[in-house]
């Protein structure tokens, strides 16, 4: 009898003690589950390091901590009849690691070293204030009182987008998550590989853009007042000109500062009634929440058109109209002159299209830049078939210029279509050689010959359309001046 009542504690401790063991690892689970959801990689596996965590287990499908939380936010309030309160403010101010915690012990962790702050006293870029509420959407966001500074003085480019730390559609209430998570499958994650470099012959369009979107992030001190950074660009020309290139580039050089939004009609446009309007206004609130943003629209004439017209539906005049309000609205056009709002708290749109006079003239004015994006000179069309195939350079300069001569009238794209033709010449007689092991094609195998039959079997499409462009730019169009 002594034996088998004394075993009984000793089994429950045991029990506990296993209990406690697996809660405490299912938590650690959780939450490097919950980083990798998120996106930080590199914290999760300092914390998988740190934890010695395995693949042994893994999350189970149908849990994770944000249902977690929720599930824990309705008992809550089903059983005191309010929300709990999660996180609380506190008296100090700086780096979380430096801030006192309670420990659920009876002892606290001495706190660890305050940070080494640079020497006019500033914090370091990582440093974010406690806050709690409304406030919490600020402490994602980079400030100009906790940039890095160079050696020089100036301000460094903040190259580092605050990451999406809260997923974008938990920002918004039951009613518009759906809305937001549609809208979020157009943001771009991923680096397009494209570079300011690789674009010939546009020198006019890419300093617009830097101007636009670039600038105001490495030097916001000046665009102040008046001198307010552009919020709308159009670019338009014939089709093959360069415009999504120029978009995409924009997109690979800003991706770590700024937040990119490409977004198709086919993603504004609802066949449920007022379902269009909700979609732009979510866009627009997505954008701003994760400022500095950049929403990206091709073939804008789709989606904004004349209103005017006989065959014009009721729900189309709707969405146009709640587009320009969010375009050029009161919230967005007060306070910008006085207050002078930072570079990293705006909302860039950049459109562009084929048929800029098909665009209603209520869009066509809250463009603040129209710029031409017309077909690449003599200059422009060998710098971009020296880009294309290097060897070019090797050759003498009366065969390049006869290869010029060729190309005029042609869009850049069409130059690229030439040249990609002369290393498929190249490849069917590789292929026709049948030689095995022949390896790649290299691109100074292309002779002169070869690359002047290809540029003579396409001929260009575009010239008409491309002076319908430069007339409409010379009554509407932005001019720029070197």
């Amino acid at each position: 009898m002594y034996f088998r009542t004394s075993s009984r504690p000793i089994m429950s401790f045991e029990q506990d003690r296993r209990s406690i063991y697996e809660r405490r690892r299912n938590i650690l689970y959780l939450v490097a589950n919950y980083l990798s959801s998120m996106g930080l990689h590199q914290t999760r596996q300092a914390l998988v390091d740190e934890t010695a965590l395995t693949s042994e287990y893994e999350v189970c499908d149908n849990i994770d901590l944000d249902t977690i939380y929720q599930d824990f936010c309705s008992y809550f309030l089903l059983k005191f009849g309010k929300q709990p309160r999660i996180v609380k403010r506190t008296e100090s101010i700086g780096p979380l690691s430096t801030v006192q915690r309670k420990l659920s012990g009876a002892r606290r962790k001495p706190p660890p070293a305050a940070p080494t702050l640079k020497p006019d006293g500033k914090e370091p870029l990582h440093s974010l204030a406690t806050t709690a509420g409304g406030d919490e959407l600020q402490a994602l966001r980079i400030t100009p009182a906790n940039l890095p500074e160079s050696n020089d003085g100036p301000p460094l480019v903040p190259f580092a987008n605050p990451k999406l730390l809260v997923r974008l559609q938990d920002h918004f209430t039951s009613e518009w998550k759906d809305l937001a998570e549609e809208v979020c499958r157009d943001l771009i994650r991923k680096d397009l590989r494209q570079r300011w470099s690789s674009i010939k012959g546009l020198a006019g369009p890419i300093r617009v853009l830097k101007e636009s979107v670039i600038a105001p992030l490495e030097h916001p001190e000046l665009f102040v007042g008046l001198a307010q950074p552009w919020r709308c660009v159009l670019l338009h020309g014939a089709p093959g000109t360069g415009k999504t290139l120029l978009a995409r580039t924009l997109c690979s050089e800003t991706r770590d500062s700024v937040t990119f939004f490409s977004t198709t009609a086919s993603t504004l446009i609802s066949k449920w009634r007022g379902e269009s309007e909700k979609l732009i206004r979510v866009l627009y609130e997505v954008a701003k929440f994760y400022a500095p943003s950049i929403i990206f629209i091709d073939e804008f004439d789709s989606l904004a058109s004349r209103r005017d017209t006989i065959r014009e539906h009721e729900a189309s005049k709707r969405f146009k109209n709640e587009f320009l309000s969010l375009i050029d609205g009161l919230e967005s056009a007060g306070g910008e002159l006085s207050t002078g709002t930072d570079g990293r708290e705006r909302v860039f749109l950049l459109a562009s299209t084929n048929l800029p006079w098909e665009l209603d003239p209520a869009f066509l004015r809250r463009f603040e830049r129209k710029i031409l994006v017309d077909l690449p000179s003599a200059d422009g069309r060998k710098e971009l078939i020296e880009h294309l195939l290097p060897t070019v350079t090797t050759w003498p300069e009366q065969e390049i210029q006869q290869i010029v001569t060729l190309s005029e009238g042609w869009t850049g794209d069409e130059v690229r279509l030439a040249c990609k033709e002369a290393s498929m010449m190249l490849l069917r007689e590789r292929m026709g050689d049948q030689r095995p092991g022949s390896g790649r094609i290299q691109q100074d195998e292309i002779q002169f010959p070869m690359l002047r039959k290809a540029f003579e079997q396409l001929r260009p499409g575009s010239v008409e359309l491309a002076q319908k462009h430069r007339d409409w730019h010379q009554r509407y169009g932005t001019q720029l001046f070197e």
